[in-house]
């Protein structure tokens, strides 16, 4: 959610303008002694203002004018649909459905529908239709104005937190836990600062922020690759004060007391190839060590380019940029999860729910159709905001659902049975509209509670209800959370936990396509990029696993899942294995690149062979000989640091030969290869192992 009680501007901001929206015309109405017409035009105002509900500060005027479109057609559709109840159990079930299907649609739809259909017109058609529309119209532009609650946060301010969070990850370089907690917040913090970019596209492009943000992505991929070269060249008391100074670089973007200490890597990698070592992993150290000095070098350039761009960020009023410009490397680690669009099969769980609102709004449309209820419009809304994906959430919305419903049809029937003036009619409305769209993120059963009496007193303004009303609506409020409750228990009730087992099999083929394509691509067999969007497409499978999981715990009979986000966490070092070594042979060593795309087949083999396992459920059978793969590497690249050894000792000037070249990317090569090796068979060992 957007708000929280931590948010009390924004909280307070959202709750006094969507009130707001609503009490401008009320008091036009009372002023023209035409309130009836008032109440439509803020009932209208209220349906176009929900669906700012998930993100105000979000929210975007071709968004909610679209909403005013979707109003206008339930309003219309509702209005030919008066005393057509048989009728009106398709034209319902498809507005379900497409309010669950498109976004843009959202509730607004059907909450027309219904309650247009449902209740008595205090005016003619084409009024309402023109009064509700007006409203609407109010609320998307009241809404999206660049109120001071709309800017959560300075977009500077939060590229500054990014960068320090980055800069503590390149000072954890040698801390193995407090490294790995920080991967994932730098992730995080970098997503964050991407949402709040979508968030404001109301100003005008800044391409200075965007520089920035894709500099940060760039650094932090080049920072795995460093954090992997250093695990394996050893040599801490070499490499730490290079770490604090492109940590010190990185906040010095948005800081500007601190200080940078400039380290010659370079220099003293020279040194040590001075001294001529003799010993073969003396020789490989110094390799990787050079793979390092690159590496930093990379970062460097990176953050000399955003330097500019974060000068001026800091210095002036800064618009609020969109999104960078997607690139294959940068988007391999993923920092924004992407949403995928809902597949029409039963594989999807945003189908499967789909199909079950479908099932519900039209049993509940039956239910009216045969019975005839009063305010029968209740009971299809109860139904269609109750049910959720999965069962649990279903039972914990229809808990609070219910709950809130009751609160506040009793305070509203207590103000009916007083019938107390328009005047003070109005106000109890704003002030019910304020506090439920201000409470909420809080919690579903103030939104449920506030909103019951803010619908039932705009019913009442428009044509006088008598306190029964309030009756009915908790009434035909339990029954549709109890339909939900048995869609969502009898229709697929454990949809993810029975495809579990489907989708780790193919989360272990993604990292391998992923592994066997970055061998493809380093033997010049496939275009540049397709290694990174190999992994990002590993890293959307493990999205996929990740959201089933969270969602089997509140299936029924949920089973254990804590070996599942093990193997999650295993199959992260894999991408970021293979983001490494896409960084180490990103530069041409030439036509001979030795063994390492037969180790890369070989873990490839081996993550389609436990794939195979989990799918049919047998004993895993070992594929692909990684070991051996690896075995000769390591004797390729003893060869070539023999050769090399002899050519600097014929000519120790002699620094540009392919032999060189061909052992600087073995050499870099080869740890993060044993990583990988070693990181995949966890993987399968893992996904394989009995529960």
């Amino acid at each position: 959610m957007a708000t929280s009680l931590r948010d009390r501007g924004l909280a307070v901001g959202y709750g006094l303008v969507g009130a707001a929206g609503l009490l401008i015309p009320l008091l036009i109405g009372l002023a023209t002694g035409r309130p009836a017409q008032g109440g439509v035009v803020a009932l209208g105002a209220f349906l176009v203002t929900i669906r700012a509900n998930p993100d105000p500060p979000g929210v975007r005027l071709p968004f909610m004018l679209a909403g005013v479109l979707v109003l206008a057609v339930g309003s219309v559709l509702g209005v030919l649909l008066v005393g057509n109840d048989w009728l009106l159990i398709p034209v319902a079930t498809a507005a379900a459905a497409l309010a669950i299907r498109f976004p843009v649609v959202g509730f607004t739809a059907p909450l027309a529908l219904l309650l247009t259909a449902a209740n008595p017109l205090p005016v003619d058609p084409i009024p309402h239709l023109v009064l509700q529309v007006v409203g609407g119209l109010l609320a998307a532009f009241l809404l999206t104005l660049p109120w001071a609650w709309r800017r959560t946060r300075p977009l500077a301010a939060t590229l500054a937190e990014t960068a320090g969070l980055l800069a503590d990850l390149l000072d954890a370089t040698f801390d193995g836990e407090r490294r790995e907690a920080l991967r994932d917040e730098v992730a995080d913090a970098l997503q964050n600062a991407r949402t709040a970019c979508a968030r404001h596209r109301w100003e005008r492009r800044s391409p200075d922020a965007e520089r920035i943000t894709t500099a940060l992505r760039r650094v932090f991929y080049e920072a795995i690759t460093l954090r992997e070269l250093a695990a394996a060249a050893g040599r801490q008391a070499e490499i730490e004060p290079l770490t604090a100074e492109l940590a010190a670089r990185t906040r010095a973007l948005f800081q500007d007391d601190v200080e940078v200490v400039e380290v010659d890597f370079a220099a003293r990698i020279d040194e040590l190839r001075g001294e001529r070592p003799d010993d073969e992993r003396e020789l490989l150290r110094v390799v990787l060590l050079r793979q390092i000095d690159h590496a930093a070098t990379r970062i460097r350039a990176t953050l000399d380019q955003a330097k500019t761009p974060a000068m001026k960020l800091k210095s002036a009023l800064i618009p609020i940029p969109r999104l960078p410009a997607e690139s294959p490397v940068t988007d391999a680690i993923m920092i924004v999860p992407r949403a995928p669009s809902m597949r029409l099969t039963r594989d999807d769980p945003g189908f499967r729910h789909l199909l079950r609102a479908m099932l519900g709004t039209a049993t509940a449309c039956v239910i009216i159709a045969i019975f005839t209820p009063e305010h029968a419009q209740w009971l299809a809304l109860g139904v269609l905001l109750t049910i959720q994906p999965t069962y649990g959430e279903t039972l914990d919305k229809a808990g609070a659902r219910v709950g809130g419903s009751i609160a506040g049809a009793l305070v509203a029937a207590v103000v009916l049975l007083i019938a107390p003036g328009y005047g003070w009619l109005a106000a109890l409305i704003v002030v019910s509209a304020g506090l439920g769209f201000g409470l909420y993120a809080v919690h579903y059963a103030y939104w449920a509670t506030f909103m019951t009496m803010c619908v039932l007193l705009l019913i009442d303004i428009q044509a006088m209800q008598t306190w029964e009303i309030a009756g009915f609506r908790i009434g035909l409020n339990v029954l549709g959370g109890a339909i939900a409750l048995a869609c969502v228990r009898l229709l697929w009730p454990r949809g993810e936990a029975v495809r579990l087992r489907r989708r780790l099999a193919d989360l272990l083929r993604a990292h391998a396509l992923a592994a066997r394509t970055l061998a493809e691509t380093t033997r010049g067999r496939r275009p540049e990029g397709s290694a990174e969007l190999a992994i990002r497409r590993a890293a959307d499978m493990a999205e996929t696993v990740e959201q089933g999981i969270a969602a089997m715990a509140h299936e029924p009979g949920a089973g254990e899942t804590a070996h599942v986000a093990e193997l999650l966490d295993e199959v992260t070092r894999v991408r970021d294995g293979l983001i490494t070594l896409t960084s180490v042979l990103r530069e041409d060593p030439g036509n001979d690149v030795g063994p390492a795309p037969a180790v890369l087949h070989a873990v490839a083999d081996r993550l389609e062979g436990g794939a195979v396992a989990v799918q049919e459920g047998e004993p895993y059978q070992p594929q692909g000989d990684v070991d051996q793969t690896l075995s000769e590497l390591r004797t390729w690249l003893g060869k070539l640091a023999v050769t090399r050894l002899g050519e600097l000792a014929a000519d120790p000037a002699d620094s540009r030969t392919e032999v060189r070249r061909a052992l600087l990317h073995a050499a870099a090569a080869d740890h993060a290869l044993k990583a990988l090796a070693d990181d995949s068979a966890r993987v399968v060992i893992l996904a394989t192992e009995d529960r």
